[in-house]
């Protein structure tokens, strides 16, 4: 099992804004791996929200913003979401992967993922 087997995540409250609406509080856990299938990370949780599914939103974490797409509710009511782009929390794998495009702060449009470098051999 390597070090980037175990999903990094975040587990608190956040803010939720989709278009046309107000923000909306609610309580979330998020959690994000290297999937290396599709060769980048990706993200998904939940969030304690009614949010109809295929509805995209911003999720805001006291890190940042990240862009997601309801994907359906859960049998406790939650809104499963999964993840556009650069997840709303840190993620070791992002900051030490050397890529200058993938920093804190970066600002891709929703949709577009990070890709991760593979070092030469």
């Amino acid at each position: 099992m390597s070090e980037h087997d175990e999903p990094e995540g975040y587990d608190g409250d956040v803010t939720i804004l989709v278009d046309g609406d107000p923000e909306v509080s609610a309580r979330a856990v998020l959690v994000a791996r290297f999937d290396p299938l599709a060769g980048h990370v990706v993200w998904t949780g939940r969030v304690a929200a009614d949010v109809l599914p295929r509805t995209r939103l911003a999720i805001t974490t006291p890190h940042g913003t990240g862009h997601a797409e309801a994907t359906e509710r859960d049998v406790w009511g939650n809104t499963r979401v999964t993840g556009m782009g650069r997840p709303p929390f840190p993620v070791e794998l992002l900051e030490t992967a050397g890529d200058p495009d993938v920093h804190p702060g970066c600002e891709r449009p929703a949709g577009q993922g990070h890709r991760i470098r593979r070092a030469a051999r």
